[in-house]
């Protein structure tokens, strides 16, 4: 799944150049084409965003059908948000940049999409006087796979570290990381969709500087969205607690 987010790049680089030329140029009538008031099928996605000076980032996107959303463009940022879809071909919602430095940083703005079919929307990033131009593409062949319990059901241990997390038969999550204890729940809002949500309590966290932070800010209630690879037995999830996010990737 992951090779195949990867090949995709290329595909998303294409797509930005069409946006990039037609916001740049104009129609006689001068508007845009109406969006397709269809809703955006939840899954798993491609995401691209163009900045203002040019540049591009390319990376994966979870969307559950409840609304809930995670982004991740590198390692050291992921952006959460709840969506909300007005059934007329678009959505909005306010999203939270959790960007690592040298601590974590949080930066608000508001997300806003223009559906144009089951599988595609183009996006636009608001803060302030800034804004950024994006696209989201499913990769339906994961996103279609859908998830259960009984899938999911297993200890995983993170590819490049000492974490690891239980998903228990119900759902129930339990693990560590550098310390923390976790205690947390899998929720699967739609099986026949390859994105579950996760909360999870944790605590007991080491005193010691991990991710740019500290004992106290790594500890707490998370939240976040993830899906399963079965092919490789990969699970893959995002979670935030207000203060710091965490990625966790991790085998059988």
């Amino acid at each position: 799944m992951l090779k195949e987010i990867r090949q995709a790049i290329v595909g998303i680089i294409i797509v930005f150049s069409a946006l990039t030329l037609s916001a740049c140029g104009s129609s006689s009538s001068g508007t845009k084409p109406k969006a397709q008031a269809s809703d955006l099928k939840p899954g798993i996605f491609y995401i691209g965003r163009v900045f203002t000076d040019g540049s591009t980032k390319e990376g994966i996107s979870l969307l559950s059908s409840t609304g809930e959303f995670v982004a991740t463009l590198d390692r050291n940022s992921f952006t959460f948000s709840t969506l909300t879809f007005s059934g007329s071909g678009e959505f909005s919602g306010p999203i939270v940049e959790y960007i690592l430095g040298d601590s974590w940083g949080l930066t608000s703005a508001t997300l806003s999409g223009e559906i144009t079919s089951s599988r595609k929307a183009n996006l636009i990033a608001s803060r302030s006087n800034l804004t950024s131009n994006g696209v989201l593409l499913r990769n339906d062949k994961p996103s279609d796979l859908g998830v259960t319990f009984d899938e999911l059901s297993a200890v995983y241990v993170a590819t490049n570290s000492t974490s690891w997390i239980t998903i228990g038969p119900e759902g129930e999550v339990t693990g560590e990381d550098r310390g923390c204890d976790f205690y947390g729940q899998v929720v699967i809002p739609d099986k026949t969709i390859n994105v579950f949500e996760v909360t999870y309590k944790a605590s007991t966290c080491s005193p010691l500087l991990a991710e740019g932070a500290e004992a106290m800010d790594r500890d707490g209630e998370f939240t976040g969205l993830g899906t399963y690879d079965p092919s490789g037995g990969e699970l893959l999830f995002f979670a935030r607690n207000g203060t710091v996010a965490w990625m966790f990737k991790g085998k059988r």
